[in-house]
């Protein structure tokens, strides 16, 4: 037996250690820390309820058919807000979804001013509708309204809905009335249905018009025909002096004396439609897009375009005639018809254009009550001219 070596005792080892505490205690410093935070955020509520901060001027830059009225409304602004509570982003999204906003930003400027910037669709015609004219941007949408003049008028209705949010379509009298619609009431955009066309005579074998027309002071009151290979020339369209035959076509409107155009008025070519199937529509509302191009290309015609001396044309889009082109009230009348992608394109309007020119020329502006136009995409066509 070794003595010098110590005994083992069998068995496993337990090892006792102390026992540690959870967490050091809390130093001053930890402590001040927390007071700090504490009166930071006391100090951030008294000030967010300060009434110095309260929102009491409301500053906007570009809107013309915007009015300071809806825009005040979406940011609550006669309840005088404090600006620490103003949602900019909520406001800037809800402003958007007015007729006209196209994007907008909300910026607030302490101690008490809200500074917002729109910017709004862009006109590229006038569509008349009853004794309302609204402004029309590229995709045929009625975003505002304007005078007889052309001067931007400041509308107050409300957002448009949400695409998923199923609701009426507005009236005149909602889009005109200049308030808000009640929830779940605004207006939404809705499509014109296309009008039907009206139907298209039998075509005959008559020939294209010339070009351009030729001055001959000898011409016959009879329009010329191109040559047929049979002994008799086929009958033309010899215009008829009767003026009962003349379609009924209420005038266009004619310009207000008392209407004068100011520094911002809209330029535009006008269409004064009076489909019954759009005299429902109003702010929010869709042209359909085959009238809004045939009504942009006849109402962008000017008087020379057409040989005219008249001062000025109207276009008229009714459901008797489809669209008309006249230079006044005791004037020609020009009728363009209907158009559809099957029946008649819009790309035969320049045919009709030299076909109202030349008849114009051939027979004498002063004699010419009306043309029918009906030139169709397969070119055959044959005019109708009505003298007085």
């Amino acid at each position: 037996m070794n003595r010098g070596q110590p005994l083992r005792r069998s068995g496993s080892q337990v090892r006792r250690t102390r026992a540690r505490r959870t967490g050091p205690p809390l130093r001053w410093v930890q402590v001040l820390a927390v007071m700090v935070m504490l009166a930071c955020a006391a100090g951030l509520l008294g000030v967010s309820a300060a009434p110095a901060f309260d929102a009491r001027t409301l500053k906007i830059h570009g809107a013309r058919f915007t009015s300071e009225e809806i825009v005040g409304s979406i940011l609550g602004v006669a309840d005088t807000p404090n600006l620490f509570r103003i949602q900019t982003d909520r406001a800037a999204e809800e402003l958007v979804r007015l007729p006209a906003v196209r994007s907008a930003s909300v910026q607030v400027i302490l101690p008490s001013t809200i500074v917002v910037t729109v910017v709004e669709r862009e006109p590229k015609i006038i569509w008349a509708i009853g004794d309302l004219r609204y402004a029309v941007d590229q995709d045929g949408l009625l975003f505002g309204l304007v005078d007889p003049a052309g001067n931007p008028i400041a509308s107050s209705a409300g957002p448009l809905p949400a695409p998923t949010e199923p609701v009426a379509s507005p009236t005149p009298g909602e889009a005109a009335s200049g308030e808000a619609p009640p929830s779940g009431e605004s207006p939404t955009p809705t499509a014109s249905p296309s009008p039907t066309p009206s139907p298209t005579p039998k075509p005959t074998p008559t020939p294209k018009p010339k070009p351009t027309p030729t001055r001959n002071p000898k011409a016959t009151p009879t329009k010329a025909v191109k040559a047929t290979p049979t002994p008799t020339p086929p009958p033309s369209a010899t215009p008829t002096a009767n003026p009962s035959l003349v379609p009924s076509l209420a005038p266009a409107p004619t310009a207000d004396p008392n209407a004068s155009p100011g520094p911002g008025a809209l330029a535009l070519p006008v269409v004064f439609d009076r489909r019954s199937s759009d005299a429902g529509l109003g702010l929010g509302s869709l042209i359909d897009p085959i009238s809004l191009d045939a009504g942009y290309r006849i109402a962008g015609l000017t008087p020379a375009d057409v040989g005219s001396n008249a001062p000025a044309l109207a276009v008229v889009l009714d459901d008797d005639n489809g669209f008309t082109l006249s230079s006044g009230p005791a004037g020609w009348v020009a009728q363009f018809g209907f158009y559809a992608p099957t029946v008649r394109k819009v790309t035969v309007i320049p045919t009709q254009v030299r076909d109202l020119r030349e008849a114009l020329y051939q027979w004498g502006e002063a004699k010419v009550a009306w043309v029918r136009l009906v030139s169709d995409i397969s070119e055959n066509h044959i005019d109708t001219v009505t003298l007085r």
